[in-house]
This record gives structure tokens, sequence and C-alpha cells, in this order.
């Protein structure tokens, strides 16, 4: 790796919220490899997760601490003695169509954490895992330019709008939970100025290496059931650009301790892709499988993410990874298992 110097020194005692799920894992990974020693939070006991690391990196590297309910006030409070920084992955991923069940939980939750970090001196950095539908919803029928500064306003908007059709309510009022809680993070960082640095990282859909068959890996894990004829993945999620999930756990960790990354929002967002791709790549790599026929509709986003540039020469820059990972790539190692 090109950056030598970090802001956390390594050893350090890092904090990973949800760090069973899909992203949350991938992060727990990167960091134990580097060096750094992990307290991972779970909602309810998860025995094989402290097997897993354990196993790979040895003991009394990785420990888990139960939380059930991240928006209770004060719920983190005892989760942050020693710890040297934060990477906050967890959130209400239910999908409940129900917007004033989900979008104030995932913004109190957000705020909790913060609020408990800034009470331990001992940290210096905070990263939060926001998603790209927070900054904008695919879209095959205009070039769109993201930046920094775009917000998903539509999502919000149609979160709470009785006309919304209830079948697209469920992924549209988690994107705008994501949007309140990111920029809910934004504002309060602003207005508390803490003594430690924020960043947040904003993926696309995450695909690729799954770690361990408990964890049921949200996007990948619907996409794997195309290969079980289960079209599922067409009409939950539109095509769009797509971030392998080591690169997203590869650029928290940038957001962690990269000394030039300060105040951004880092978004992980690979090339756009169609599901007519997917297909291809399963029914090559599988032909004896049969995978559903792609949507007629299916097309690519024409959205401009030019923040993804960032994004990439970060990746560069710190690890020495030249591009982001290929769609077949990612779409094989999620399915090693499969025969």
């Amino acid at each position: 790796m090109a950056s030598k110097t970090y802001t956390i020194p390594k050893g350090s005692l890092i904090l990973v919220t949800g760090a069973n799920s899909y992203i949350g894992s991938h992060i727990v990974d990167f960091l134990l490899e580097l060096g750094y020693n992990v307290r991972g939070t779970v909602r309810a006991p998860k025995p094989w997760l402290n097997e897993l690391f354990e196993k790979k990196f040895g003991s009394n590297r990785f420990e888990t601490v139960i939380i059930p309910v991240l928006e209770k006030e004060g719920a983190l409070d005892n989760t942050m003695s020693g710890v040297s920084g934060i990477v906050h992955v967890a959130s209400d991923t239910s999908l409940n169509p129900d917007p004033n069940e989900v979008i104030p939980n995932v913004t109190k939750g957000v705020r909790n954490i913060l609020e408990a970090a800034s009470k331990q001196p001992s940290i210096k950095r905070f990263v939060l895992t926001s998603s790209s539908s927070a900054a904008y919803f695919p879209n095959p029928s205009q070039k769109v330019i993201i930046t920094e500064e775009t917000w998903n306003e539509v999502a919000l908007q149609a979160a709470y709008s009785a006309a919304t059709p209830p079948e697209q309510k469920p992924f549209i009022v988690y994107a705008a939970s994501k949007l309140e809680s990111e920029r809910a993070a934004w504002e309060w960082f602003k207005h508390s100025q803490p003594k430690f640095e924020m960043n947040t990282v904003v993926p696309c859909m995450n695909i690729g290496q799954i770690l361990s068959p408990e964890i049921p890996a949200s996007t990948m894990g619907i996409t794997r059931k195309l290969l079980e004829n289960d079209d599922t993945a067409f009409k939950l999620l539109p095509s769009q650009s797509f971030v392998d999930v080591r690169d997203t756990a590869r650029l928290h960790v940038i957001a962690l301790l990269d000394l030039a990354v300060t105040s951004e929002r880092i978004f992980a967002c690979g090339v756009p892709y169609k599901w007519a791709d997917v297909v291809a790549i399963f029914r090559k790599a599988r032909p004896h499988r049969q995978v559903p026929n792609p949507p007629k509709d299916d097309a690519v986003d024409l959205s401009v993410v030019e923040p993804g540039k960032r994004a990439e020469e970060l990746l560069k820059s710190f690890y020495g990874k030249s591009g982001w990972t290929k769609l077949e790539d990612s779409l094989l190692a999620a399915i090693v298992d499969i025969e």
C-alpha cells in the first residue's frame, strides 16, 4: 500500500456496527487483516461470526457486543470504551413499507452513536454507511449528473405519499431512511463540531463474495436466487451501477484511515450493468441451471456519478488497486458454493 501513515495506529480498537451484515463482515475482515482489533455490534448472539474471525485471525482480535435496539437512548454508550474509530454500518433493512416506523428510528440510531462517540475522547474517526439511493434513483431514460451535493428528495416525498404504489414503498422507504439519516449525520457533525473527523460511504448495489452462509447478503442473496429460476431480483432491483462488496469495504477502511480523506461523501459506485449481463454470466458459469430471462424493459442506468472517479482514485492510492472489480469476477466469487 502506498499509504503508510494512518489516522489510527495499528493495534487500535475499532467499533463496527452490524458486523454480521454483508458489508460489515467484509469491513471487519479488512480491518483485522490490517492489524486492528474489532468490536462488532450484533442485535442477537452470533457465535458463528466469532468463530469465523477467530479461525482466520486468532483469538482476542474480534469480539461482539449485543445491542438489540440502536435507537434506544444510551444504547451505545457502554460500547465506546477503548475505541479509536467507528464504522456505523447497521441500519433497518427490513423493507418495512411504513416510513413513520423506519425513518425516525434509523435517524435516531445515527444520532445516538454520534452522541456516544462525542463523549469518548479516544475516537479519531467516524464513518457512516449510506446508500446511493440516498442520492439518486437509477434513470434509464435520461442522463443525470450526480455530485457530492446530490440528495434524493424524490425518495423522501414518495416515502410519505399515499400515491406511491404499495409494491414500491419498501425500497423507497429504505432509500428515504438512508437519505434522512446521512443528512442528519452531516447536520449533527456541522453543528456539534466533535473532535473526530467524519466521512460517509455511499455504495450502489453490492455484489460479490459472501464470507459465511449465515449471511443473507442482501442484494447478492437476492441475485443468487436467479440460479434457482427466481426472478425476485428483477422486481426489486432496477438495473443500475454495481460495486463489488470488497471494494465497498475497502472504501470504508480508506474513509477511516486515510489522512487525505476528510469530511467526504465517498461514492462506491463502479459501472452500470444490465440484468441481461448478469443472466449471461450465470448461464455461462452454471449452464445446467435454469436462469430466468431478463426483464423486457431492462436498460442501462444513464446516471453519471461524478464522485465515483474520486473513489476509484482512492482505491488505487491506498490499496494499489487499478479500477473497480469486474462484474463477472464479482458474480463468480459469490456463487462458488453453488454447483
